[in-house]
């Protein structure tokens, strides 16, 4: 099953959950909790790692920021990031630092490295 909205398409594929952002999105509350809710149709109540692609992303406000590094996190056995914008990645890692998410999370360039990291926490279904 692929699910799409006006900010991310999500799907699920080999255990992992992608959620692929579109280009020049601006991330507000409602935007977060529309994904969120994607996500978690995909999901059905099992965490997964989640391939989570936000180089299209021109910008997350506040609120999303605070639900994402709260109610955001459910159902996430492990959160791989995609930048490849080295200001989007500064941002990120210190978001990161700044909010010690629960749950085993890194940023990468490219699909590759996320899914390496990612493979650990895999169980093929």
């Amino acid at each position: 099953m692929h699910l799409e909205n006006n900010y991310a398409s999500t799907w699920l594929r080999n255990g992992v959950l992608y959620a692929i952002y579109k280009e020049g999105v601006e991330i507000n509350l409602y935007a977060a909790k529309l994904i969120m809710e994607d996500r978690l149709k995909l999901q059905q109540g099992k965490a997964l790692p989640i391939l989570c692609d936000i180089r299209g992303v021109r910008n997350f406000d506040m609120a999303a920021k605070r639900f994402f590094s709260t109610d955001g996190f459910a159902l996430i056995k492990a959160l791989a990031l995609i930048s490849n914008n080295p200001v989007s990645q500064v941002y990120s890692e210190m978001y990161i630092k700044g909010n010690l998410p629960s749950v085993p999370i890194d940023i990468f360039k490219n699909d590759t490295e996320a899914l390496a990291f990612l493979s650990t926490f895999t169980e093929l279904q």
